[in-house]
């Protein structure tokens, strides 16, 4: 009689925990339980992880060397995954994934349930033969034209070459935006001059190129992504200078949580159709520096919330080296454009197959 009167008494002062309270820390904190799955398509890795919309909501996806963080800030978790055909671990509040090389990552969200997606465009980019030059440096004293840009004997190979049709490029800053600013030299005024070389070359060929700013006048972001797309752009090219030795072109990162049937329907899909050919631009201009100027000076990186991710368009940004480390003499900007110039062949030849 004793034991069953001391046994209700335990279970009155300590009722049965239930099964979901065990997913809660000491201090009240919920630990979440994601689900995670990843499948290879032909160009790309998909990782997918499932869970609840108050954990996923948090994360935050960047891009580490030839690994992905993705790190949910103050928050507890487990994740569960079978057989994935991809390396990760856990480390307090991120998850580390370990693809292996990567040319671009794509990132959205999806409800119903709730999911972080993340495509790893895995596709290399085929080597091709080199193309000929295509510029003439002009001699000193001479004012750079395009007859001073092409030599004559190569406008037949170079047309049959080119078939797309708007390019636009963008000198960054402009009016009371200078940029860096490092004694007489300015980055808008760099840019600016950098860029007519570029339309120069362009428009030369089947395809027309239009600059979002002609003068020394301020753009704003917005002008610039609505100027791009109502041109029907297939190409977009931004132009700064950096605080770095070598050439950093940037991708973009798409972060959005529009719902699949919201989508034909909205004014601007931005980078949504676009990130492959975006890839794809990125290193075939980074082909052509490496060739040209050399591998050491030219790196890539992803740029999330970024203008980018509204052009609709393949589009890059290309950050020049810093003046302090450059000495941009009218042999270096022509360089430059030159190589450039020899990305938009390449990546017409690779966008064409």
């Amino acid at each position: 009689m004793m034991k069953k009167i001391v046994f209700l008494v335990f279970v009155l002062l300590f009722p049965m925990v239930p099964a979901e309270a065990l997913n809660h820390t000491a201090q009240g904190e919920e630990t979440y339980s994601l689900k995670l799955r990843a499948s290879q398509h032909h160009e790309f890795l998909r990782i997918v992880l499932e869970g609840d919309d108050a954990i996923l909501s948090r994360g935050i996806v960047n891009q580490k060397g030839r690994d992905i963080m993705v790190r949910f800030p103050d928050s507890r978790f487990t994740v569960q995954g079978v057989k994935v055909p991809v390396t990760y671990k856990l480390n307090k509040d991120t998850v580390l994934f370990s693809p292996g090389p990567f040319s671009g990552l794509k990132v959205f969200s999806l409800k119903y349930p709730s999911r972080l997606v993340m495509d790893v465009f895995t596709k290399k980019v085929k080597k091709r033969r080199k193309p000929p030059p295509v510029i003439v440096p002009p001699e000193p004293g001479k004012k750079l034209t395009e007859s001073l840009l092409v030599q004559p004997e190569l406008l037949e190979t170079t047309h049959k070459i080119h078939q797309f049709k708007v390019v636009v490029i963008d000198p960054g800053h402009g009016g009371f935006e200078s940029g860096i600013t490092v004694e007489k030299h300015r980055e808008k005024n760099l840019v600016l001059d950098i860029a007519k070389r570029l339309r120069a070359l362009t428009n030369r060929d089947v395809a027309r190129g239009f600059l979002t700013r002609k003068s020394d006048q301020f753009m704003a972001l917005s002008d610039r992504i609505n100027f791009t797309n109502s041109s029907n752009a297939e190409i977009f090219l931004s132009l700064h200078v950096g605080n770095h030795k070598g050439i950093v072109i940037y991708t973009p990162v798409i972060t959005e949580t529009v719902p699949d049937d919201v989508k034909p329907f909205l004014r601007n899909r931005g980078q949504e159709d676009f990130m492959i050919r975006s890839v794809i631009l990125r290193d075939s201009i980074v082909r052509a520096i490496t060739e040209d100027i050399g591998e050491d000076m030219v790196s890539t990186r992803t740029l999330p919330y970024s203008m980018l991710s509204k052009i609709e368009a393949a589009a890059v940004i290309i950050e020049l080296p810093s003046f302090e480390d450059t000495s941009y003499t009218t042999k270096f900007k022509t360089e430059l454009t030159n190589s450039i110039y020899k990305g938009l062949y390449l990546y017409e030849e690779e966008a064409a197959n």
